[in-house]
């Protein structure tokens, strides 16, 4: 077959390729791999390596096996869902052209990798730690520049991913087949010109935006944000231990509740339905009674809804959706509360367990545990306000109370001979809060260390903190919540046990009591609404923007101004856990690993030896003097020493 140029095949070109990158001081880089594990930077098979700099773009295969040509096909037998065993076809394709092995790339690309030129990666924590099994589980050295990174940080409300970003600056749209979700599928050339693209436009798009952060003041946030990179390394090569076994008996616990809601459900609509289809959900739930339907009222439109909306056509109950946030204002109805409890238990299950362990037979959902370990993802840019988010499994996500949420976190383990040293921030919210405020009485409550949502309940309810009651503490640890969060009433009084009248009262007796609160809410909306765009900014000098602030819509601009609070208070909070991890790594002792950082906790594994020491870094970095100093409030941290991430809670 044909080969293109820049594709390298031989130690010779690849030898050429390295003395013409030598002669500069960055490149691109970036990986394909293959296999069930495709997605775990620890475990991928990488089968091509694609790389750019000034004046050259290469593909580099190690391994591809697929040709460009189908030149015959065959009957193999293979097993259904079902156990039958039926004859299915498969093409033939011609072998891929020979390439050179992994040992011989890496090892001819060492001293491009851990030189002092900039590596630039779209995506940084993946390209580099998949290239990092192949160097002894050294990561290519700094310094480092992910152009993923720079672009959200630039705009956070558009696509950043590398093909809408190239399809938006260059006009160019290269990947209409989705070849990099399973590469080996695809004809050689295909792939070849597809790794060859992402390289070249990682590099181009460096080229033409490295330097926007710093024409929008935020050369600081990113070079926080490039620091944290080794934090994402060592958390997703490391892995969180794991009891496989106390998911697997969690999941037949989630089994056996699912099919009594599943009956419960059923008793109350009166007929069976399929729980898992929402086109029949919608026409039990919105349908009229008179055509044996519930009569509700729907609350929202489906993505292809909205689009029939849009196009002014009409519109049928189908078109309105089913997921827990448009049912939540029906929550009473008793087909409803148990439609809503079995996708709650349905979710878990999917995500906490078949989402970890696997599920036999769908190459969707492997077992993501190895050795002992699971190897979620971390991802620093996650949320637009610049918190964490992570996936393989969602750790953000696990709920904070009741059972369910302590068996999941059970799971996590320390390994024999070690502990887990857990790390969470006391009430940084309402610390950056009267941080920022800079006085009133929630401010002088954290100098005279009085718990926050105590000192809450105390003015209130008009009663001395020794004297608050469990329920007046719980009361407004909520309306503390809503503060920062935006909830309104309704939410608050679900969360505080209330009433919504009541809670109501109690959050007028509120903003009586804490009037700089509001004043300082109030003041950030204005001061966003007048900035161009309109945005604020957090502890570290991060950008949130929000147009809507100066919509004409009611409900648009509403939400923008619950967001534009909320992205200043949680997004300084991603702002000082984030410095916070950067100044831990090189406080631990050698054996002890960042394994876990969930919402403001961090999570350390190392060996019950070293517990003091790790304890005594964590206390460092997430409460030292140059972290103290960027706050008018006194920060606290809980350390926990435990066998199970469960006992921390």
């Amino acid at each position: 077959m044909p080969i293109s140029s820049n594709v390298v095949l031989t130690t010779e070109h690849l030898d050429h390729v390295v003395k013409h990158f030598e002669r500069f001081g960055a490149f691109a880089f970036d990986t394909e791999g293959i296999g069930q594990y495709r997605g775990v930077p620890a475990h991928t098979q990488i089968t091509w390596l694609s790389m750019a700099t000034h004046g050259m773009s290469v593909a580099i295969p190690m391994g591809h096996e697929r040709g460009d040509r189908i030149i015959g096909e065959r009957k193999e037998p293979y097993e259904t869902k079902t156990g039958r065993i039926q004859q299915r076809t498969v093409k033939i394709w011609e072998p891929a052209p020979e390439q050179l092995r992994p040992s011989q790339v890496f090892s001819a690309l060492e001293p491009l990798m851990f030189s002092d030129r900039i590596k630039v990666c779209h995506n940084a924590p993946f390209d580099l730690g998949s290239v990092a099994k192949y160097y002894d589980g050294n990561a290519p050295s700094k310094p480092w520049f992910d152009t993923y990174i720079n672009s959200v940080l630039v705009d956070e409300n558009r696509l950043n991913g590398l093909k809408p970003r190239t399809k938006e600056l260059y006009g160019v749209s290269y990947d209409t087949e989705s070849v990099g979700r399973c590469v080996e599928k695809h004809p050689f050339s295909t792939v070849a010109r597809y790794a060859y693209m992402d390289a070249k436009y990682t590099w181009l798009m460096y080229l033409r935006e490295r330097g926007l952060c710093e024409q929008y003041g935020l050369q600081g946030v990113l070079a926080l944000e490039t620091d944290v990179i080794e934090t994402v390394l060592e958390m997703i090569l490391a892995g969180a231990p794991i009891n496989g076994s106390v998911l697997a008996g969690f999941g037949k616990v989630l089994d056996a509740r699912l099919v009594g809601i599943e009956a419960e459900i059923y008793r109350a609509a009166g007929k069976q339905f399929n729980l898992n289809s929402p086109k029949q959900k919608a026409e039990l739930f919105y349908s009229p009674k008179v055509e044996g339907g519930l009569g509700l009222k729907p609350k929202s439109l489906t993505p292809g809804g909205k689009k029939k909306y849009k196009r002014g056509e009409e519109l049928l109950v189908t078109d309105f959706s089913t997921d827990s946030k448009s049912l939540q204002p029906h929550a009473k109805h008793p087909v409803i509360a148990g439609v809503l409890k079995y996708q709650k238990d349905d979710k878990l299950k999917s995500t906490y367990v078949d989402g970890v362990l696997g599920v036999a037979d769908d190459p969707d959902k492997p077992c993501l545990v190895v050795d002992g370990r699971v190897h979620s993802s971390f991802n620093q840019m996650g949320a637009r306000t610049g918190r964490w988010s992570s996936n393989g499994p969602n750790l953000q996500n696990i709920p904070s109370r009741g059972e369910d949420g302590k068996v999941i976190r059970s799971a996590y383990q320390a390994l024999p001979g070690h502990k887990l040293v857990i790390a969470d921030y006391g009430q940084i919210e309402l610390v950056l809060l009267a941080h920022f405020i800079g006085f009133g009485a929630m401010f002088d409550g954290f100098h005279n260390g009085v718990d926050p949502h105590t000192m809450t309940a105390s003015l209130i309810f008009g009663v001395p903190p020794e004297e608050v009651t469990k329920e007046q503490r719980t009361i407004c640890k909520a309306i503390n919540f809503g503060i920062v969060y935006g909830a309104g009433p309704s939410t608050l009084s679900e969360m505080a046990g209330i009433g919504a009248q009541a809670m109501k009262g109690h959050l007028s007796d509120h903003r009586d009591e804490f009037p700089e609160i509001y004043s300082y809410r109030s003041h950030v909306i204005e001061t966003a609404r007048r900035q161009d765009p309109p945005h604020t900014r957090t502890l570290l000098g991060r950008m949130r923007r929000l147009p809507d602030l100066v919509s004409y819509d009611d409900e648009l601009r509403a939400a923008a101004e619950r967001q534009i609070f909320n992205s200043k208070i949680q997004g300084s909070g991603g702002d000082v856990i984030k410095l916070a991890m950067v100044r831990l790594l090189p406080l631990l002792p050698e054996d002890a690993e960042l394994v876990m950082t969930v919402h403001d906790e961090l999570v350390v594994h190392g060996p019950e030896q070293q517990v003091p020491q790790i304890v005594s870094a964590l206390r460092e970095a997430m409460l030292g003097e140059s972290i103290q100093e960027l706050l008018r409030v006194p920060l606290t941290s809980d350390v926990s020493v435990v066998d199970t991430w469960s006992a921390a809670k």
